[in-house]
């Protein structure tokens, strides 16, 4: 398994490593921009992280103390408490604020915290226990240094997730050379994406995840479900779902495609074929070799899930695979909250993306979220959600979207005869695609009915960055064939305005 892997490493194309390295590189640099604990929610999965790291297990149950005295110290001589929400403060600039941060931190504050339950505590472990990795590897143990060595762990991610989407391209678009590094350039530029990889941030194995199952899923239909693939299939599904619990949304998208591609088997040819035995001709693959396929996928997929429900449920004593103490706020009904039911929650979800239907009972939004959150949001809004462009940047940022939507419908019909061959996949992704937005809205409304506060961000939708990434492609196809990559390097070159444009706005946030 291991030489196969070396082996499949050593076919992707330069290009692709080159595209990792400025992805990773770009959120390096992020790393070195943010102020410690500024990207949204960070100290909460810092806190996560360091738990495991500490005692070698997820934080328990209980009505505790969510952070370290360590972290406590530091939150408070950041004077991170008066910066979230408040861009007019700066935090710690001055020499003598400096000065009083290293000394509070001298006093050794334990780093072992009671690990009390958060609105993160019920995510799977499997970040957390990589983070660790980088939490023990760094040369100091002061708080400060082993945050940015965690949070090259989140860059490495984010290389990787801008990698994966290169190599989805690729599969897409086999016969253009240019589309890969065009579509992963665009995503490895993308501020908010390049922004929240920047922080101790679970989302991070979440895009990586995600990228990596769009991969496997559209390799297994171009070339053949394998029982190889089937296992490449099975990781990246058990990655995504011991990485966050959003990656369940995924799963039916996950099933359809591995019935479309179980389906098609011993229809058409494949380029490269399977073991013989599987083989009804050249390069042709059974369906009930596929079918064993997709099996093998389920199986690798489900069994460490359900290893860490049984050690989550009866070794942790964190209450089963979602179990970890996130109480309610985004699952049950505030006191005296009627029953959320099944209608409010697709009343709900609709209006998410799509404007309100006159039969619907409420009027949940006094704005459109498909705009003011989830497209202004994608453009740019950083810190803890507390700063952002000038209005007149999403508004032209609007204007320019609907002329790139025009374009992109030009490519995708100039390209309708190459994406012939994967349009069945379409169905799955766009299965994908539904389950993420239902599940948004699902834990949003129970989130807003028992808070008050909005739950939605652009962030939760960045699952879906391989397909910004064919979007992109298919703006640059709407040029004649010899524009087209002309057309290609100026977006990228957008992109990179864009990302260079957010960190003179983050630096001018915090250091100006």
């Amino acid at each position: 398994m291991i030489a196969r892997a070396r082996r499949q490493l050593g076919r992707v194309p330069r290009a692709g490593w080159l595209v990792f390295l400025v992805a990773f590189v770009n959120a390096a640099i992020w790393t070195a921009v943010i102020p410690p604990f500024q990207v949204p929610d960070e100290t909460g999965h810092f806190a996560y992280a360091q738990y495991v790291a500490q005692t070698g297990k997820p934080p328990p149950e209980g009505p505790l103390v969510q952070f370290s005295p360590q972290e406590y110290t530091a939150l408070a001589n950041l004077f991170f408490f008066d910066v979230i929400g408040h861009n007019q403060e700066r935090g710690v600039i001055t020499p003598a604020e400096q000065s009083s941060l290293r000394a509070s931190l001298a006093t050794d504050p334990s780093p072992v915290g009671p690990g009390g339950m958060s609105s993160i505590t019920n995510q799977p472990p499997l970040y957390y226990a990589l983070a660790a990795i980088p939490y023990w590897l760094s040369p100091s143990h002061d708080i400060l240094a082993r945050l940015e060595f965690m949070r090259l762990l989140s860059a490495v991610l984010a290389g990787l997730t801008v990698l994966a989407t290169f190599l989805f391209v690729r599969e897409v678009f086999p016969s253009i050379p240019w589309a890969p590094t065009v579509g992963g350039l665009v995503v490895a530029f993308q501020p908010q994406f390049a922004f929240i990889s920047s922080g101790v941030q679970g989302d991070s194995l979440l895009f990586f995840a995600s990228a990596a199952t769009f991969l496997a899923l559209i390799r297994a239909y171009r070339h053949g479900l394998t029982r190889r693939r089937g296992v490449w299939i099975g990781l990246a599904t058990a990655i995504g779902l011991l990485g966050k619990l959003t990656f369940v949304a995924f799963v039916p998208g996950i099933a359809v495609c591995l019935a479309l591609i179980v389906w098609r088997s011993g229809r058409a040819g494949r380029r490269d074929a399977p073991v013989a035995p599987a083989r009804t001709g050249p390069g042709v693959l059974t369906r009930r070799a596929a079918a064993i396929g997709a099996g093998i996928a389920a199986a690798v997929a489900a069994v460490p899930v359900a290893a860490y429900g049984a050690l989550n449920a009866t070794v942790w004593h964190r209450g089963g695979p979602t179990g970890g103490g996130f109480a309610g706020a985004a699952t049950v009904a505030a006191p005296g909250q009627q029953a959320i039911t099944l209608r409010d929650t697709l009343d709900y979800t609709w209006e998410l993306v799509l404007p309100k239907l006159p039969f619907m009972n409420h009027a949940y939004f006094g704005y459109s979220p498909l705009r003011q959150v989830f497209f202004n949001g994608a453009i740019g809004r950083f810190g803890w959600l507390d700063y952002s462009f000038p209005a007149r940047v999403y508004t032209l940022a609007q204007d320019a979207f609907v002329v790139l939507a025009v374009l992109a419908l030009v490519g995708l019909w100039r390209s309708r005869r190459e994406l012939l061959g994967v349009w069945p996949m379409a169905v799955g992704f766009a299965v994908m695609a539904l389950g993420l937005v239902g599940a948004i809205g699902y834990i949003g409304i129970r989130y807003l009915m028992s808070t008050g506060v909005p739950f939605e961000q652009a962030r939760y939708l960045f699952p879906l960055l391989p397909i910004y990434a064919v979007f992109v492609v298919l703006v640059s196809r709407a040029a004649p064939r010899r524009w087209a990559p002309a057309l290609g390097a100026g977006l990228v070159i957008l992109a990179m305005a864009h990302g260079l444009f957010a960190e003179l706005l983050t630096i001018s946030r915090y250091y100006g």
